[in-house]
């Protein structure tokens, strides 16, 4: 009965092909139905099969629930493991039916053969349906006590599915303590599975309870568990506390092996146990940096690119803390010609984390060669790079900005654009180093049209307008260029440079500030362009000298730059290392939605919700109205014209 498949549609599970016809549902129950089916095996799987392939697909099959049911009744394994699977899936569709399942399903969980026992049990309790509850705890209960592993460990499992449908069973038959005593089972399957049972039921309560015998029991037999096992354990003794100092050398000890493990998920787990052991101890902290350094050096750069993205985000991390630690090993992350765009522009990051005053100079000799990459983000993220480098080590700016003014000369608009804004930020925080930029602003003001880039050279014209001779003069094509210029961003800053250009040169600025502030009041294309010239406009017209000390604040900084600060976002992350936190950036709890905890709270946050939008709405009436108020008490805007001779006036007073 196998044909082609259908055009666009993918291959089912099993190797079989098929092309649905119309009537062939009807055709497998008939064929269910047949009484000869039960006499040739090979046949009868193979119907199954169609079967569950047509499901795959999204085919509805559902109206063969009755013939499947009876077709469990089975020795084979294979066919009672797609039976169960069928009866699984539709259960919900078909709660009635279901019941027929269930003398065959309870039968199967005493069969003496364990594989049964265990795939029954496992079917058994993922129906889903309320009027099993009073069948579950029995045949759990029977599980958890099984003399096979296989069948315990699905039982242990099988207790969580029991907790979301009817946790009070759970309560009843004390299958929490139960669970605890399992974890002194011979199997470590089944001693893996109770620690994740366990954390799913008492997540109210923080997790699974843990003490010194647990954790010490764990450990001892560290090495029967799989790798999966192991992170499972692992992670759990991450958020274990140490009585003694003596016992936290211990459990490292212990662990020493597990971080040169093959499998990097082994190896992220124990580095989390090591860097949560030793918060509270700073010299030995420091020191578990350093021994850290080599297995997460070798991840990095063994394996597929994936594993060595997922362990560079957990060196940014590391080096985000402490810098010098790899700081020596900064060959290791430069780019190689195959690495993905995502692993460059991640190991760029890293490297302006490490970079010192011994290794900056090869750092930017080696980012140098990485401007011209066919990948803009590259390209970028090089010159980024550098010019961040500049402001962490003061005494290499000088070699960083003859860099940069060198990218400028690229005929890349992107690297060029990225070279002027980090001369911006160098010119921020190492002012003595000005003179060397300046002298290009005339060629810069020519040839550079991005906006962030133009606010940049825009910023440094009105910081160092004073000495600059021809600053009016650069800016004058800039203001009769101001009506075609589609950026807001830098029409505000026009706005801002010609007010602070104005105050350093008023005779040669006041006519070019009256204009620029006529046509941005005039145009109210940008509604927070007018705001801003009106603001600019009020403050000059109640006093010039009060507006040049609250618009003409010095431009340079002292401190750090905002982004490189020390936050809270990056100690909560560390806290969540070695999870999915670390690759997002972000901690679990803004994008992990525990469903539960959102049903509880669905009809207070419904209520707070529509609170806050009749309050916004409120503000946003009575603001309109202010609005209003002093619209018509500014009158007419044409009336504003003549600001040159106001200027003047007020100049003169």
């Amino acid at each position: 009965m196998a044909t082609t498949a259908a055009p666009g549609q993918p291959p089912p599970p099993g190797g079989v092909v098929i092309e649905h016809k119309k009537g062939e549902v009807n055709e497998l129950k008939a064929a269910l139905r047949n009484p000869a089916l039960d006499r040739d095996p090979e046949k009868k799987r193979d119907v199954i099969k169609r079967v569950i392939a047509y499901m795959t697909l999204g085919i509805d099959v559902s109206k063969l629930f009755s013939e499947m049911i009876m077709a469990s009744a089975s020795k084979d394994h294979v066919v009672k493991k797609m039976v169960y699977l069928y009866i699984t899936t539709y259960a919900t569709a078909n709660p009635e039916l279901s019941l027929l399942a269930i003398n065959t399903l309870q039968k199967d969980c005493r069969d003496e053969d364990p594989m049964t026992r265990g795939l029954a049990l496992r079917s058994f309790t993922s129906l889903r349906l309320e009027n099993t509850k009073e069948y579950l705890p029995s045949v759990v209960a029977a599980g958890l006590k099984d003399s096979s592993p296989y069948v315990r460990k699905t039982a242990v499992i099988a207790c969580i599915k029991l907790h979301r449908l009817a946790p009070e069973a759970l309560v009843q038959n004390d299958a929490v303590n139960t669970l605890y005593n399992m974890l002194r089972d011979r199997d470590a399957l089944v001693v893996s599975n109770c620690i994740s049972a366990l954390n799913e039921i008492l997540q109210h309560e923080g997790g699974m309870a843990i003490n010194k015998l647990i954790i010490h029991h764990l450990l001892n037999r560290i090495k029967e568990f799989n790798e999966w096992s192991q992170c499972v354990v692992l992670d759990m003794v991450a958020r274990y506390k140490p009585e003694t100092q003596q016992e936290t050398f211990d459990i490292m000890n212990l662990l020493e092996e597990r971080l040169k493990h093959s499998n990097s998920a082994v190896v992220l787990a124990a580095t989390k146990v090591f860097l949560n052991l030793t918060q509270d101890m700073k010299a030995v902290h420091a020191q578990v940096y350093a021994r850290l350094k080599a297995p997460m050096l070798t991840l990095m750069t063994g394996g597929v690119f994936e594993q060595g993205f997922v362990c560079l985000k957990h060196i940014a991390l590391l080096t985000s803390r402490s810098p010098a630690v790899f700081a020596g090993d900064f060959k290791h992350f430069f780019c190689r010609y195959n690495d993905p765009v995502c692993v460059k522009v991640l190991k760029l990051e890293i490297l302006t984390t490490i970079a010192s005053v011994s290794n900056v100079q090869e750092i930017v000799e080696e980012l140098s060669e990485y401007v011209t990459d066919t990948d803009n983000s590259v390209a970028r993220g090089s010159v980024s790079a550098i010019g961040s480098m500049g402001v962490k080590v003061p005494e290499m700016a000088g070699i960083v900005i003859d860099a940069l003014m060198k990218f400028v000369g690229y005929d890349i608009t992107d690297v060029s654009a990225e070279a002027v804004i980090c001369m911006q930020k160098l010119l921020r925080k190492y002012p003595v180093h000005a003179d060397k930029i300046l002298a290009k602003m005339p060629d810069f003001l020519r040839t550079i049209d991005e906006p962030e880039a133009k606010k940049a050279l825009l910023w440094m014209l009105a910081e160092y307008g004073h000495v600059i001779p021809e600053a009016p003069y650069l800016f004058e094509p800039l203001v009769e260029g101001f009506s075609e210029e589609t950026s807001q961003a830098v029409r505000l800053e026009l706005l801002a440079t010609a007010t602070k250009l104005f105050f350093r040169r008023p005779a040669e600025m006041q006519a070019m500030l009256g204009t620029l502030l006529d046509e941005a009041i005039s145009d109210a294309s940008f509604t927070d362009v007018h705001d801003r010239a009106m603001l600019y406009y009020r403050l000059l017209h109640y006093d010039v000298h009060k507006a040049a000390i609250i618009l003409s604040r010095g431009g340079t900084v002292d401190g750090p730059y905002v982004e490189e600060a020390p936050s809270e976002l990056a100690d909560k992350i560390f806290e969540q290392f070695n999870t999915l936190a670390v690759i997002y950036g972000e901690p679990a709890e803004r994008f992990v939605t525990d469903e539960r905890a959102l049903s509880s709270v669905n009809a207070a946050a419904a209520k707070a919700a529509a609170a806050k939008a009749a309050e916004i709405e409120a503000d946003v009436a009575a603001s309109t109205g202010q609005a209003s108020a002093i619209i018509k008490g500014a009158g007419n805007v044409a009336a504003i014209a003549p600001f040159s001779a106001l200027l003047k006036a007020e100049l003169m007073s």
